[in-house]
């Protein structure tokens, strides 16, 4: 460990840290023999010696054909415990490791790993060790970055090395410790010179280390060779990249063996996915023996260790691979095709035997593709599509391979690649059935990335009239008519269009036609009505498609449009039932964080929050930047609601961080509803007047957030700042039917009428408040009613509007309006009613994670039904009840209901 004192150090406190029960991650980066093996192996070798279990497994240049086989590597001590996690994690695990089932999102396989390394640490101090991160399967890889992000809650090291060259992702976010390895500082490399090699001297020693350049692999490997200690450096030599320069030194070893041994080698080098036994049967049949790879291992070239041989360095079997012939190459893994036992690696082998065209190995790679995807490693798939393209005679079939690999990097995350592959695929993709799923990805990328232009509402128009199947042309009109929704853009030509289109008697026979033509034309702003929820979400329900998440929520946003909540939160809550069932958790957060709206915006503060918090820690594990800034918003409107101000601006500044330059607009009225709660509750009603213009300028949220105009609007002597809300909210209720909304334009008329003609329009909203399930905007209105009757010397019918309204705002913690409340409450010289201490406070008690699994548990939920229900791990679970207790001062489930019942209502 010359010259690695600090790094050692570092890591050795990091596995004592581990020992006490403060778990971490650490990554080990560097360039190619710089040393990252020694020093973990150094560290986890004493780890190991003083008790701590050590879980590994190793990236290998070149594998990983269906994904997850590095996670099995890693788990596999482990699996006999798979029982000790709940169903659907098993079921996760199961499905990636080649079992029967529905793939699920990378988060439930990851959460499953985790589970499993949790119940590992429980009997003692774990150590994971990931070695050549950079060359995992990636659908490993990326569960590794799950865990890094999680090892603090139990008493466990998880340790990765990688090499940092630029070809390669960078993982090194989601690691807590950052651990790089430079070249040795010249002292450095004389100290390991003089021990490696003490028979060299002293010129000798120096011109060694000055052509080593710092690199440990480098000073060991050279100094058995005279020509990198004597004669002048070469210039030339000393511009080619280290890693280079190493495998040149490693090839210059090689040409020293017999000829048998060299291509014994490189049978070795190209199947380093295979066993040795499989190695050996190939090696056979290209007319070489076991005696073959003896003077290699004589050279310490190659180890057989375990069932596999093992280059001496990662650098060998590239250098040997790299520097032989591609006729060489074909013909080896012709044979490694022949031997291996698993399908999917002899498929990989025989695409690689392969130059130029053919035809039967894409077929097998398409196949392998679709295998890939079933077991939900989605990255591998695309991976297996574009080669399958790659070798593809026939230009059609190109295509459709080309669109079908862009599809499925497109459900890897892989936006830039999915990006570049339709590029690829347009000018050839000319069959309806790739036309559709070229338009349907493209559409889909559009939706959720800024990056791709969608196509505008003439050209869906025109794509929808070129289509002979039904079900396709109405969907693709119902693209069009979800983009002018989305954007807000509803240009009179292209609406026309649409909507004719839609109309057209010969276009929509089945109910899921009819259904996608109800959707579209209330997007685009027409009278008709989606007339019955639970027969819309039967049709769907009858066979989810890829593409029903968006229409989903676009049949949401319908009953939003047509203002009503109550049927647009039952959409919102199949869509989480739905795609909680089919592990599509990237949907299911989309649908928590639209629930989370809906339920906001109809007074349920609570849930809304709830589905917020859930939805925004989701939406980091996913990448989910839109659905997070969403989620920020609405945790902003229920924290200022709440009177949390420090909260409040808090979740604010993570839904700008989230939004980018340019926030949707969605998201941008929420924020600025939430910044007027603020500044009203601050007595800042003409910045309350200025957020809330700016949130009424997109409808679907504005409609409601308008609500709060008038009455900033009149205590900042602003009336007129009401006039094109009214105007916009009074045109609404001529489609609706919305006691809600009718009781916030009744309100706003009373807030806004000559004294003598208030009394009405009051007494009407209460009247239709009294109707609906807006308690809090309800509240607001006895409120506003009992100060206007308060000024108006009706003291006692004034009391008991206020009395009504404080009982609501203290039982949902609404402070600053219980606050305003209970002071009109006192001038009217009213007694003020008070909640129990514990009832009060219970949600400022706990985490909003420790409140949710606590109402979950009160409700009779197991700890693993809990830990599938909010993507969380069973001992993760425990861990948040155990605080709840705590907090709670109880310590058994039972007493749950008791102490949360404040909550639970």
């Amino acid at each position: 460990m010359i010259g690695r004192e600090s790094q050692l150090e570092q890591l050795s406190a990091l596995i004592e840290a581990a020992r006490e029960g403060r778990g971490s991650s650490a990554l080990v980066y560097g360039e190619a023999g710089i040393g990252k093996s020694s020093l973990v192996s150094a560290v986890v070798d004493a780890a190991s010696s003083s008790g701590f279990q050590v879980l590994s497994c190793y990236g290998v240049r070149g594998t990983g054909a269906v994904g997850f086989e590095g996670l099995h590597e890693l788990l596999l001590p482990l699996l006999n415990r798979m029982d000790t996690l709940s169903p659907r994690q098993q079921a996760a695990l199961n499905v990636a490791f080649g079992g029967e089932g529905e793939p699920a999102d990378r988060l439930i396989t990851g959460l499953a790993a985790f589970g499993l390394l949790e119940e590992a640490a429980a009997k003692g101090p774990l150590v994971v060790l990931v070695e050549d991160l950079h060359w995992l399967d990636l659908s490993t890889a990326d569960i590794v970055t799950f865990l890094a992000a999680r090892m603090s809650v139990m008493p466990a090291l998880l340790l990765a090395t990688s090499r940092a060259d630029r070809i390669y992702p960078d993982r090194s976010p989601r690691f807590k410790h950052h651990v790089p390895l430079t070249p040795l500082t010249q002292e450095d490399a004389l100290r390991l010179i003089a021990q490696y090699s003490p028979e060299l001297t002293v010129p000798q020693q120096h011109r060694l280390a000055e052509r080593a350049m710092g690199n440990p692999l480098a000073l060991t490997e050279w100094s058995t060779n005279p020509s990198w200690f004597e004669g002048a450096s070469s210039v030339e030599r000393s511009r080619v990249p280290m890693g280079k320069r190493l495998e040149d030194s490693f090839l210059a070893e090689v040409a020293l063996l017999p000829q048998a041994t060299r291509y014994a080698l490189l049978v070795a080098a190209a199947g380093q996915d295979c066993s040795s036994h499989e190695v050996l049967a190939a090696a056979r049949n290209l007319g070489l023996d076991q005696s073959d790879f003896a003077p290699s291992e004589s050279f310490g070239l190659i180890t057989l260790s375990g069932g596999t041989f093992r280059f001496r360095h990662p650098l060998v079997g590239s250098a040997v691979y790299d520097n032989a012939d591609s006729d060489a190459r074909s013909r080896v893994h012709t044979e490694l095709a022949a031997v291996v036992v698993d399908a999917a690696r002899a498929v990989q082998h025989r695409a690689a035997a392969v130059t130029g065209w053919n035809e039967e190995v894409a077929v097998e790679l398409e196949e392998l593709a679709v295998a890939a995807g079933r077991r939900g490693a989605r990255t591998e798939a695309a991976a297996a599509w574009r080669r399958a393209v790659a070798l593809t005679p026939v230009p059609t079939v190109r295509a459709r391979r080309t669109v079908m690999a862009a599809e499925a990097a497109r459900q890897a995350g892989a936006t830039a690649d999915a990006i570049a592959l339709l590029a690829e695929a347009k000018p050839s993709a000319d069959d309806e059935a790739s036309v559709v799923q070229f338009a349907r990805t493209e559409w889909m990328l559009a939706s959720t990335s800024t990056t791709l232009p969608d196509r505008g509402g003439d050209e869906l128009i025109a794509l929808s009239r070129a289509l002979s199947n039904p079900d396709d042309r109405v969907e693709v009109l119902t693209w069009a008519a979800v983009r002018s929704y989305t954007r807000q853009d509803f240009s009179a030509e292209i609406t026309a269009a649409v909507t004719d289109e839609l109309r057209r008697p010969d276009l929509v026979v089945t109910e899921r036609q009819r259904l996608l033509q109800s959707i579209g034309l209330v997007l685009l702003g027409s009278a008709d009505q989606i007339t019955s929820v639970d027969k819309a979400l039967s049709i769907f329900q009858q066979q989810v498609r890829e593409t029903d998440a968006t229409l989903l929520n676009c049949l949401a946003f319908a009953f939003e449009d047509a203002h009503h909540l109550a049927d647009a939160e039952r959409v919102w809550s199949a869509e989480v039932d739905m795609f909680h069932r089919l592990a599509r958790t990237s949907d299911e957060t989309v649908a928590l964080a639209g629930r989370s709206t809906v339920r906001m915006n109809a007074n349920a503060i609570a849930a809304g929050l709830a589905d917020g918090e859930q939805a925004l820690r989701l939406s980091f594990d996913l990448d989910l930047s839109v659905v997070g800034a969403l989620c920020a918003a609405n945790i902003a409107r229920a924290r200022a609601w709440r009177g949390e101000h420090e909260l409040a601006r808090a979740a604010l500044d993570t839904s700008t961080e989230l939004s980018g330059l340019i926030p949707f607009a969605r998201v941008a009225s929420i924020a600025s509803w939430a910044s007027a709660q603020i500044a009203a509750n601050e007595g800042r009603p003409e910045d309350a007047v200025d957020h809330l213009l700016r949130s009424v300028e997109h409808p679907p949220i504005g409609l409601w957030a308008g609500g709060d105009l008038a009455d900033a609007a009149v205590r900042a002597d602003r009336p007129e700042a009401v006039a094109r809300w009214l105007d916009m909210a009074t045109a609404a209720l001529v489609s609706s039917n919305s006691d809600h909304l009718t009781m916030l334009v009744e309100r706003t008329r009373a807030l806004l009428s000559p004294t003598g003609d208030a009394r009405g329009h009051f007494e009407l909203a209460i009247k239709h408040g009294e109707r609906s399930t807006a308690v809090l905007d309800l509240a607001k209105t006895r409120l506003f009613f009992g100060e206007w009757l308060r000024r108006e010397r009706h003291i006692v019918e004034a009391r008991g509007h206020l009395s009504a309204a404080l009982h609501v705002f203290e039982s949902h913690h609404t402070t600053p309006l219980a606050q305003r409340t209970a002071r009109e409450l006192g001038a009217a010289g009213g007694i003020q009613p008070t909640q129990s201490p514990q009832a009060a406070d219970v949600s400022t008690m706990l985490t909003a994670q420790e409140l949710h699994i606590a109402q979950l548990v009160a409700q009779g939920y197991s700890n693993k039904q809990v830990a599938d229900q909010l993507y969380l791990s069973h001992r993760t679970v425990g861990a948040h009840l155990y605080n709840a207790y705590a907090k709670l001062k109880i310590n058994r489930r039972s007493q749950l209901a008791v102490a949360l019942a404040a909550t639970l209502g």
